[in-house]
């Protein structure tokens, strides 16, 4: 993989933007369930306690594993450019 810029994106194998620790099509996903949530709920002013549909469930686990990722895939690569 390579680090594409500091939002947290690297390209894949075959060349995509996705996010880091997330499938092209589970970035894609992310991407469509985050403009769903800005659009119909109070994102991002309410806590994770209070998301209860699916749509956010969902969106909190891609989240979560991309946040995982991203830690582990900043610290093995302690030079960026």
């Amino acid at each position: 993989l390579m680090f594409d810029d500091e939002e947290g994106f690297v390209l894949d194998a075959d060349g995509n933007r996705v996010l880091i620790g997330l499938t092209l099509e589970e970035t894609l996903e992310f991407d469509r369930l985050e403009r769903h949530i800005n659009v119909t709920g109070p994102f991002p002013h309410i806590t994770r306690d209070e998301w209860h549909s699916s749509e956010e469930k969902r969106w909190l686990e891609l989240w979560d594993k991309h946040q995982a990722a991203k830690v582990t895939f900043m610290r093995s690569n302690k030079t960026r450019h």
